[in-house]
């Protein structure tokens, strides 16, 4: 379960948020003036988020290599495509 506590409500129950979110599983989102300053989730959640990206970059990285384009080519491709996605909208 996601909730949502502003940051002076955060630090008051700290203690309580971070047992809430460790043993129940509930994510904090925290707000500072109103908008979504940082977020407080499982571990497992974190962990399965710095796996998910490390393949992702790791997966950019080969096709950069099967592409065999330079920077500057990968940019003008990029651009084309987003492009490209913007017409069929």
């Amino acid at each position: 379960m996601q909730k949502v506590v502003g940051v002076t409500e955060a630090r008051k129950k700290f203690s309580s948020i971070v047992e809430q979110v460790q043993y129940r599983g509930d994510a904090y989102l925290i707000s500072r003036y109103g908008k979504p300053a940082a977020a407080l989730v499982p571990v497992e959640v974190y962990e399965d988020w710095q796996r998910q990206r490390a393949e992702f970059f790791d997966l950019i990285r080969d096709m950069q290599k099967e592409a065999d384009l330079s920077p500057d080519e990968a940019n003008q491709v990029a651009a084309e495509a987003g492009a490209a996605i913007r017409g069929q909208s």
